[in-house]
Formats: C-alpha cells, sequence, structure tokens
C-alpha cells in the first residue's frame, strides 16, 4: 500500500518535469522533432508509474491519473506564463539595444552638424549648412527635427511601429546629412544665402535636452 502512493508522486513528478520541458527546451534548441521525443519520452516514465500504482492499489491508480492529468495542465499553464514573461524580457533587452544604437547614430550625426556652428572655419567654408533656403540644408533640418521627435519613445512601443519610424527617420537623416555636406562645399556669397536664423533658433531649441 506504501509503495502505491510513491509510484503516484513519482509519476507526478515526472509529468511536470515532461512539461517544463516542453515548454522551455524546443524553442532555444531549434529542433522541430524536441517536443514530441521529450513528450514521448515524459509518457514512457509516467505511464509505468501509473500503471505500477493501479495494479498494486485501482482507486490510488485512478487518483494518481486524475492527479497527474490536473497537474500536467497546471505546470502547462504555468511553465508557459513563464516562458512567455522571458521571451518578452529578452524581445525587450534587443529592442532597448537597437534604440540605443540608434541613438548613438543619431547624437553622432547632432555632433557632426554642430561643428559647423562651434568651428568657425568649418562655418566659413560651408556657408550653406546654415542655408535652410538651400534645398539639401532644409532636408536636413526637417530630418533632425523628425528624428529628434521620435528618439524619446520608450523601446517597447517598437512592435506598434514607433522603434521602426526612429529607425527610418535615423536613416534619413544620416542621408540627409551627407547629402547636405555633399552640396554644402564653399559657394559663393551670393549663392550662399542667407541663414534664417529664427528656423535654426527653434530647431536648437526642440534639440535642447529637456
Amino acid at each position: 500500500m506504501v509503495l502505491a502512493p510513491i509510484l503516484g508522486a513519482l509519476a507526478m513528478l515526472a509529468g511536470v518535469l515532461t512539461t517544463w520541458i516542453v515548454n522551455t527546451r524546443p524553442a532555444s534548441e531549434q529542433d522541430p522533432d524536441a517536443r514530441f521525443w521529450y513528450v514521448f519520452t515524459g509518457a514512457c516514465v509516467a505511464a509505468p508509474l501509473v500503471l505500477g500504482a493501479t495494479v498494486i492499489d485501482r482507486w490510488i491508480g485512478v487518483a494518481t491519473l486524475a492527479t497527474v492529468a490536473g497537474t500536467v495542465l497546471a505546470a502547462n499553464k504555468y511553465s508557459s506564463r513563464i516562458f512567455r514573461r522571458r521571451v518578452d524580457a529578452e524581445h525587450e533587452s534587443i529592442l532597448a539595444a537597437e534604440h540605443s544604437a540608434l541613438a548613438a547614430r543619431h547624437e553622432s550625426v547632432l555632433r557632426a552638424w554642430s561643428r559647423y556652428e562651434l568651428d568657425p572655419e568649418a562655418a566659413i567654408n560651408h556657408p550653406s549648412m546654415h542655408d535652410v533656403s538651400n534645398p539639401p540644408t532644409a532636408a536636413l533640418v526637417r530630418a533632425l527635427a523628425a528624428a529628434e521627435g521620435l528618439r524619446h519613445h520608450r523601446p517597447e512601443l517598437a512592435s506598434s511601429g514607433s522603434g521602426a519610424d526612429y529607425r527610418q527617420a535615423v536613416l534619413d537623416l544620416e542621408a540627409a546629412f551627407r547629402h547636405a555636406e555633399l552640396a554644402g562645399e564653399r559657394m559663393p556669397g551670393d549663392a550662399a544665402g542667407i541663414p534664417n536664423n529664427v528656423l535654426l533658433g527653434e530647431l536648437a531649441d526642440r534639440l535642447r535636452p529637456c
């Protein structure tokens, strides 16, 4: 009589372990057949234990079978929830790392552009970099504003589209900056235009850290 409950307990333990492994291991192993073999192995372990308990005591065997089924269902629900949380955490970590990398590229463009304001020689040699009437510079200003508007969106919102938007905004900003630099070789004074200080001041206010 003592052996039957022990076999039942071992069957429940085998069911719980099998359920946990089935819900966690195949995804990390990337093997499409792993789930089947884990279930098969667990059944081969648990079935003889349930059968042994039933042979010793029929009612204990029935109770063991019902308990194993309930335990497996509960373990499946719990392990699935834990696995989803782990996957979500890994996904958020990837999104945060990607957002940080994009922010670093964004900051690199801001530093490069600020050189044309802080370095007198660069400002003199590239006057069109401050002339928003120049189409490439105007496009750069718009790209700066667009990227800055998306910069502080939370990384976890990337699944709803903001992450992809910020990625594209940074790519557009880098392209606009390269184009403005290529078009910003020193131009004659009458072709350089007059910088729009008002618009540039407004942009500087938007880019200023809060």
